[in-house]
């Protein structure tokens, strides 16, 4: 049988040729790692970076340990980090994450292997693109550690890589770091825009900024009222995922999971992936008032933690489906006279509101909130008009995201593509 040739899909103009396989030991002058004992930080000294601040392929120097400079120097003598360098989580959650170093100054290691690149033979661009490439393939390599991963010196250094010449290494990983600093400013976008929201949500829901009506005159004051006064809630039922599917049926099931990981504050069951309820389930015993409405609040009933206990979605598109929501989902209908549709998402999504919720929550491994506790909360309402302007201000940010977001994933799958045709 005639070997296969080790010739990538696509390649730059002018290089050509088979790529020729190496173990990285013989491409690398160095692979050491730092401590794996956990040093005590310090206010202030010299830094030390550990397996958490190695992520999504950058290297977080701003929110480093420090270390006293006595306890550096035990540690830098044996991995002595310097620019270029390949740094590789090979301990822990994380393992075989890696990023290259891209500062000169010193600083330790903890967790965390080091790979220098021997520079004649291979470009250290390269070796991180490479390396990011098939960090899975690295992770199932992994043979010791039980429980904790583990990634051993000998076996990072028994990996075997596919090369080109240096130089076209170095096109090759220039025109991918461009990717990745598109990436890189995309996501710190899409961070900026999460951060206005959060501040200017913060100042509305205080009364710090408020809208004008279209003849430029203020709004009329703000009213307390109880959640009970505005919202009725109604039936909900308790099929469980055996219960669905994703194929066939008459009727949609909102689940608890997809409010915590899924949905946005705005539902659009045409731009949302909702299972129906099996044919085998008797659905004419569903009361007619059970069904959900545009403007309908569904709330996680339960949480392991307080940041999600009574996480909410407003339902503001149904496209004239039939829809019920189901397991742990209070489902609260709202006086239409009292609340405009696209206000009460962003309404339980207010600093106030989720600080009450966090109060009026039981439970200790699990936390649940109930329809009457929460009948029982305060919230502050502005007029109709002014909840519509809120609403569509908050929603044009949360727009810009989304577009964010659709980039982000457009560019990482456009890297994926290329990364699969530019190997071997």
């Amino acid at each position: 049988m005639e070997k296969l040739k080790k010739i990538p899909a696509l390649r730059f103009p002018g290089f050509g040729g088979e790529w020729e396989e190496k173990k990285l030991e013989s491409v690398a002058s160095k692979i050491t790692d730092g401590t794996h004992d956990t040093p005590k930080p310090t206010r202030e000294g010299v830094p030390y970076l550990t397996a958490i601040h190695i992520k999504d392929g950058f290297i977080d120097y701003a929110n480093s340990y420090f270390l006293p400079k006595e306890e550096h120097e035990k540690i830098y003598k044996r991995c002595n980090p310097q620019k270029g360098d390949l740094l590789l989580v090979n301990i822990g959650a994380g393992t075989a994450t890696c990023a290259m170093n891209i500062v000169d100054y010193e600083f330790s290691l903890k967790n965390v292997a080091l790979i220098k690149p021997d520079i004649k033979l291979i470009a250290p661009s390269f070796l991180e693109q490479i390396q990011r490439k098939d960090s899975a393939k690295l992770f199932n390599q992994i043979t010791s550690g039980g429980a904790q991963p583990f990634l051993s010196l000998k076996e990072i250094g028994n990996i075997k890589i596919v090369l080109p010449s240096v130089p076209e290494q170095t096109k090759i990983a220039s025109f991918l770091s461009a990717i990745d600093e598109k990436l890189r400013a995309l996501k710190k976008r899409k961070v900026l825009l999460q951060q206005y929201k959060q501040g200017v949500m913060q100042k509305i829901f205080a009364q710090e900024i408020r809208f004008k009506d279209d003849e430029g005159e203020d709004f009329p004051e703000w009213e307390e009222k109880k959640f009970g006064n505005v919202y009725s809630f109604k039936s909900t039922n308790s099929y469980s995922r055996e219960n669905l599917n994703y194929e066939d049926g008459e009727i949609k099931n909102l689940h608890y999971g997809d409010i915590h990981t899924k949905f946005k504050v705005h539902f659009d069951i045409t731009k949302e992936q909702v299972p129906f309820i099996n044919r085998t389930i008797a659905i004419k015993t569903i009361n007619d008032d059970a069904f959900c409405k545009n403007g309908d609040l569904i709330i996680a009933d339960a949480s392991e933690d307080y940041a999600d206990i009574g996480k909410t979605v407003e339902l503001f598109n149904l496209n004239n489906e039939k829809v019920v929501a189901g397991l742990h989902i209070l489902l609260a209908r709202p006086d239409l006279d009292k609340i405009s549709i696209g206000f009460g998402g962003y309404l339980m999504g207010s600093a106030n509101i989720k600080t009450q919720v966090m109060k009026v929550a039981q439970g200790t491994k699990v936390l649940s909130i109930s329809a009457t506790r929460l009948s029982n909360i305060d919230i502050q309402l502005p007029s109709l008009l002014e909840q519509s302007k809120i609403a569509n201000f908050l929603s044009s940010i949360d727009k810009k995201i989304t577009h964010c977001q659709k980039q982000i994933e457009q560019t990482e799958q456009y890297k994926k593509a290329l990364l699969q045709q530019m190997f071997c």
